[in-house]
């Protein structure tokens, strides 16, 4: 090989890398709230975009060595991936992208447009070998500019600070500071993603048989038995908790949460006085609060004292420790579900799942002693997709994706089970089981059919300190409103 071509080679290897990522790129330019991107993302990009790009240059140029048949085939599979993500960041864009999904759905598209184009490619590469190579390294040669663009994209958010997304205060703030520690109890909260009512409770309002440590847990407990959540999925629920009401409408424009008013969209704002957090802040509480998906900390600022938010797309969002490997993950999870690339987002989608269990179910587990009662609000992943989880723990089936039939999300239903009980017990070994108000209740039921038959009525369980024996209450409650009453209750009821 010539200068020129080495000189070539790595321009396509570099070019071929950041085709790859261009999925990130773009969802950074048009949706950066959910990446909850942060300084130090960019820099993991700015260290696997030129590794990869060596990678994709040594394998292009042992490719370009080979000749004839074997040559196109080795180019080809080269070429394959980082094309098939460009494909998806472009064809994401389309404003007929939303319309062309329910269609891919259907099994005779869904598996045979894939298979169509791959006998067409495949009839091309065996037939025209030289022709099929030098019209590839044409098209990539004129895709290639667009990695400029790719660059592009990440300089803006990796230059100024993302959002909050952890704080630890050992003390409260000057501002909105509490009284003297109060003689309130704790209060654990925990809201678990898609906790359908209609799949946990049976027809005599009695928990199923297949959730054994929830049916123990609230053997002893409060049921709630007509409550409605403030929305029919979480990005109007999860700020209606925290704003303690209805929104009337909640939206995001690229790195900001969105109210809509009478006057128009406005900033959401989650710190008002009769809000979640300001209440118990008022009461004299420690406020936490531990989640993903929203950036909370941002939403929240100085009225939680410690915060850790996740992001639902970001692998980067969980981990502790830096690694090049984040954006490439990210970028697979920003892949459509659909069928064929779904066989390579999948894995890398559950995998994720599993890392924001694991790190809420740390933050959850630290300490309730201290010199203040503690408010904790923990808003888990599961049982929400991808269903990663059985019983028994992380467990992914090859397709966690799969909503219909149920059989995957009643799996990760029984996981929540385990975990009530994990968490249970590791408060009732520290002895904060006994002293602690603990609330188990949800954003929503299960989106995708199924059994459920109104996905505004969630659970909402809640056991006092000392409660022993089962109640009931039938009324009619809001969610938001009922989890602001039990703050109130740890402070006010006699224990």
């Amino acid at each position: 090989m010539t200068r020129r071509d080495w000189a070539e080679a790595a321009w396509l290897g570099f070019a071929l890398a950041a085709l790859f990522l261009s999925p990130l790129a773009f969802a950074l330019d048009g949706n950066l709230y959910y990446l909850q991107w942060q300084p130090s993302h960019a820099k993991e990009v700015a260290v696997a975009l030129p590794v990869a790009a060596i990678g994709l240059t040594g394998l292009l140029v042992a490719a370009r060595r080979l000749q004839g048949l074997r040559g196109a085939i080795a180019l080809a599979a080269v070429a394959a991936v980082p094309l098939l993500s460009f494909g998806v960041a472009v064809v994401r864009d389309l404003p007929a992208a939303r319309v062309l999904i329910p269609f891919w759905e259907h099994p005779a598209i869904r598996y045979g447009a894939p298979l169509l184009t791959g006998v067409v490619v495949v009839a091309v590469l065996f037939t025209w070998p030289d022709t099929f190579r030098r019209g590839l390294i044409s098209a990539l040669r004129f895709a290639s500019p667009v990695s400029l663009v790719v660059c592009g994209l990440f300089v803006g958010p990796g230059t100024r600070p993302g959002p909050v997304v952890a704080t630890d205060r050992p003390h409260p703030t000057t501002a909105g500071a509490p009284p003297e520690p109060s003689s309130c109890s704790p209060v654990l909260a925990l809201l678990f993603d898609e906790l359908s009512f209609t799949y946990l409770y049976d027809e005599e309002m009695g928990i199923r048989p297949e959730f054994p440590r929830l049916r123990a847990f609230g053997g002893a407990a409060t049921h709630h038995l007509t409550v409605t959540a403030p929305g029919t999925d979480t990005l109007p629920a999860l700020p209606g908790f925290l704003a303690g009401r209805r929104l009337a409408g909640v939206g995001v424009d690229r790195d900001r949460l969105m109210e809509a008013g009478p006057g128009g969209a406005t900033p959401f704002d989650a710190r008002a006085r009769d809000g979640l957090f300001a209440t118990a802040r008022g009461l004299g509480f420690r406020t936490e609060m531990v989640g993903y998906y929203l950036a909370y900390c941002e939403s929240l600022g100085d009225l939680a004292d410690a915060c850790r938010s996740f992001s639902f797309y970001n692998a980067a969002s969980p981990a502790d420790r830096f690694s090049a490997w984040h954006p490439l993950l990210t970028t697979l999870i920003l892949w459509p579900r659909q069928f064929p690339l779904g066989v390579l987002k999948n894995p890398a989608f559950a995998w994720h799942q599993g890392r924001l269990v694991a790190a809420t179910e740390r933050e959850v587990l630290r300490p309730l002693s201290t010199s203040r009662p503690v408010f904790r609000f923990a808003h888990f992943s599961v049982p929400h997709l991808p269903f990663a989880f059985d019983r028994h723990g992380y467990r992914p089936p090859p397709d966690p994706l799969r909503t219909a039939p149920d059989t995957y999300y009643v799996r990760q239903l029984q996981f929540v089970d385990t975990l009530v009980g994990r968490i249970t017990d590791a408060l009732a070994r520290r002895g904060d089981l006994a002293r602690s108000w603990v609330v188990v209740l949800s954003d929503h039921g299960y989106r995708f059919g199924g059994r459920e038959r109104d996905p505004a009525r969630v659970p909402f369980i809640v056991k006092a300190p000392g409660q022993v024996d089962r109640a009931e209450v039938r009324d009619p409650e809001r969610a938001e409103q009922l989890l602001i009453r039990t703050v109130r209750d740890a402070c006010s009821l006699t224990q």
